[in-house]
């Protein structure tokens, strides 16, 4: 039976799909977070800082209006002298700006359960000629329980993808290998459920029954193994004494007929 409930988690608002903007370019200065250790993922619960610079402002357009969203907890940060939150929006006038404007922008990565993207800053820009894309940051935010019940899920799955490989190699032979079975059954349950337990957020419970998984799947694949060497031995048991038997019957067949022949 699983041990967890599947949950739905955090989806990352996905911003409209919109044209990249002509009348400005965005830099990316700087991203600065804490890393999930071995990865590239957001820790979750740190501190993530931005700094993009906006250059080659068209003055063609005039006044613009530029947009900004972010998912990160306490989310702010601020252009020229103006303070800026997510959902706020700023009037860019090429005039007042000049060439170049840089957007400073902090915020919180949210505490996750499970493995998920998150936008940690986006900016739309919308004009007169329309609504455009200037800049979309995504990362993933993470933990380490988290990847580490990813890595062990990862690593049970092939465990008893091997498992799999060698009892069926061994039931076409002809092996019985029913003990090797009742292992692999037990190896996938709690493959399962190491799944369902990272989907309802459990990364601990999903580590711990990922665990179980790989120990089954390799016990599985062992006894596997064994049938296949003892019934080989046995094989090889039975025709070494039909062997020997069939010796025995051919010294037998001589001796009798060298009797007949007066032979000693």
């Amino acid at each position: 039976m699983p041990l967890c409930v599947s949950v739905s988690g955090v989806d990352a608002k996905e911003p409209t799909a919109l044209p990249k903007s002509p009348f400005v370019t965005p830099e990316i200065k700087n991203i600065d977070y804490e890393k999930v250790y071995g990865t590239e993922k957001v820790k979750n619960g740190t501190e993530v800082s931005i700094k993009v610079v906006l250059t080659n402002i068209s003055g063609e357009i005039g006044k613009s209006t530029l947009i900004f969203y972010s998912e990160l907890e306490g989310a702010e940060g601020h252009i020229m002298e103006e303070v800026l939150k997510s959902g706020s929006s700023y009037t860019m006038d090429p005039q007042k700006v000049g060439e170049e404007v840089a957007v400073i922008w902090a915020g919180t990565a949210p505490e996750v359960k499970k493995q998920e993207p998150y936008t940690l800053l986006n900016i739309t820009q919308e004009t007169t000629e329309g609504e455009y894309l200037v800049e979309d940051i995504k990362k993933y935010v993470s933990s380490e329980i988290i990847e580490s019940a990813l890595s062990a899920f990862y690593k049970a799955e092939e465990a008893v993808e091997n498992a799999n490989w060698t009892i069926a190699n061994a039931t076409k032979a002809g092996i019985d290998v029913g003990e090797a079975q009742m292992s692999f059954n037990l190896a996938k349950e709690h493959l399962n459920n190491s799944m369902e337990c990272y989907s309802a957020g459990r990364p601990e419970k999903a580590l711990e029954e990922a665990g179980k998984a790989s120990n089954f799947a390799k016990l599985a694949e062992e006894k596997a193994e064994g049938a296949v060497v003892s019934t080989k031995s046995t094989n090889y048991a039975i025709i070494g004494a039909a062997v020997i038997i069939v010796v025995v019957v051919c010294v037998f067949l001589i001796m009798q007929r060298r009797r007949k022949r007066g032979i000693y």
